[in-house]
């Protein structure tokens, strides 16, 4: 498939396209944020790296940026006391 000239470059964590017109995604204060279920250490990593990237890439706020990484924080911590039930 070819990929349109004005399209957005960005590939979310669940591998598809972002498919946003990339003005308007340049431009909108609403990004497409696709964070895994914090279920084990590997998708809370995920979540840290893409919270890291839109902040160095300043495409989220200090103040957003800061309750995203006490939330991972928690969810880290809370990495002890789970117990997921296993698919046979």
């Amino acid at each position: 498939m070819a990929r349109l000239p004005n399209q957005c470059m960005h590939i979310m964590v669940s591998g598809a396209h972002c498919a946003l017109n990339a003005g308007r995604a340049r431009n909108s204060r609403t990004l497409p944020l696709t964070l895994p279920f914090l279920e084990d250490a590997d998708s809370i990593n995920v979540s840290l790296t893409e919270t890291m990237r839109l902040l160095a890439a300043d495409q989220i706020d200090r103040k957003t940026a800061s309750l995203m990484l006490y939330s991972l924080q928690i969810a880290t911590s809370n990495l002890q006391h789970i117990t997921l039930d296993k698919l046979p």
